[in-house]
């Protein structure tokens, strides 16, 4: 139980990259966007490439980039 509660913001990162995919995925795909949906698309995607690379960062034991 110890390395569960020491690691779940990283499982949670882990668990989140699909979603983040398809949100990404789904406001590429809207033909006629709104304001809202542009600035929803870019922090989804930013969410995404952030949360690889947070991803990676864990699975090889580093702490910085």
């Amino acid at each position: 139980m110890g390395w569960f509660l020491q690691n779940i913001s990283h499982i949670g990162d882990v668990l989140a990259i699909p979603f983040f995919a398809l949100l990404t995925l789904y406001f590429v795909q809207l033909r006629k966007k709104t304001t809202l949906e542009w600035i929803l698309l870019l922090f989804s995607f930013t969410a995404l490439v952030m949360d690889i690379l947070f991803t990676l960062q864990w699975m090889n034991g580093t702490n910085g980039l």
